[in-house]
């Protein structure tokens, strides 16, 4: 699952509008109505503060070093403000629309803005004649590009894009990703988790599976050692030094660990006793979800919000 939008949102281009406005029924001024609706208007900027009175000098003149160059960034920015205005009436009025409502789109830098330009323009088909077939095609091409590139949201109601659980993970691993940069050791260690991962395409024997999981233990350890108030070496200390919201979860995170540590060959040598049988992959899918589950917990920096909203 490739998790955010905004990383192929530049397909959308070809694979949504492009093909939505060549529908037979689509009306000629679509792409008007949609930069009108979908497009937000340009802010003007705020003019700075009133300079005080010693600013100027007898002659009434600006002469304050700081409120000159305020003044002159305000005009500049008004200046640029005022051609991107233009600009936009421009195409509203018809000229250059297709070419100046596709730079619109191409400039959307956000997971939240790419969401609400695809809720967006499906209201704003409601102004057309033919509104409810133009919805129902629309809706039809933005379905179909989810599920073409596996993208995290599925489409539900009239067109409200919602996280899928699958998402949910795909987009916390992102989050890691994103917490652990800057990090040598956490990155390093996040590599060789993906790469043992990765291997598994190969064969997935019990040697490698407990090879996965290996790293992805040193991977959740390096995680917990940064966050703040934990000076444990072990994910099984670390445990009584973490945040949780119930003595029960911490129990489980306790338990994990013990896995990790008594099953023969997994982190230790382990005594073969203490094998109930091979691992296999249902026990590598289980176990490496629930570690992942984990990974909130010792990931301090991790934004958790964001792994589900947008």
């Amino acid at each position: 699952m490739s998790g955010e939008l905004i990383r192929i949102w530049p397909e959308t281009w070809s694979e949504i509008w492009t093909k939505f406005q060549r529908t037979s029924f689509a009306p000629d001024d679509l792409y008007i109505e949609l930069l009108r609706q979908v497009i937000p208007a340009p802010l003007a900027p705020t003019p700075p503060p009133i300079p005080p009175a010693e600013a100027f000098n007898e002659a009434g003149e600006l002469i304050d070093v700081e409120a000159l160059q305020a003044r002159d960034t305000f005009e500049l920015e008004r200046k640029e403000f005022d051609e991107i205005r233009q600009a936009r009436e421009n195409a509203i009025s018809g000229q250059d629309t297709r070419e100046y409502f596709r730079e619109a789109l191409a400039a959307i830098a956000t997971e939240a803005d790419a969401v609400r330009c695809i809720e967006r323009a499906y209201d704003a088909l409601g102004t057309f004649d033919e509104a409810e077939k133009l919805k129902i095609k629309y809706r039809e091409l933005v379905v179909e590009f989810l599920e073409r590139y596996n993208v995290r949201y599925q489409v539900r109601g009239a067109c409200s894009l919602h996280p899928t659980v699958p998402g949910l993970f795909a987009t916390m691993l992102s989050e890691v990703r994103r917490v652990s940069n800057g990090d040598d050791h956490i990155t390093e260690l996040l590599s060789e988790f993906e790469d043992a991962f990765a291997d598994l395409k190969i064969d997935r024997t019990a040697t490698r599976l407990k090879t996965c999981l290996q790293k992805q233990y040193n991977l959740l350890e390096a995680l917990g050692a940064a966050c703040p108030g934990v000076d444990a070496d072990t994910l099984g200390a670390m445990c009584d030094q973490i945040d949780w919201p119930h003595a029960t979860i911490k129990e489980v995170g306790k338990k994990l660990y013990g896995f990790g540590s008594n099953y023969p060959g997994l982190r230790h040598g382990g005594k073969k006793k203490s094998q109930l049988r091979a691992l296999t992959m249902r026990d590598f899918v289980s176990i490496s979800l629930m570690l992942t589950a984990f990974t909130p917990y010792v990931a301090s920096e991790l934004e958790a919000d964001r792994c589900y909203t947008c």
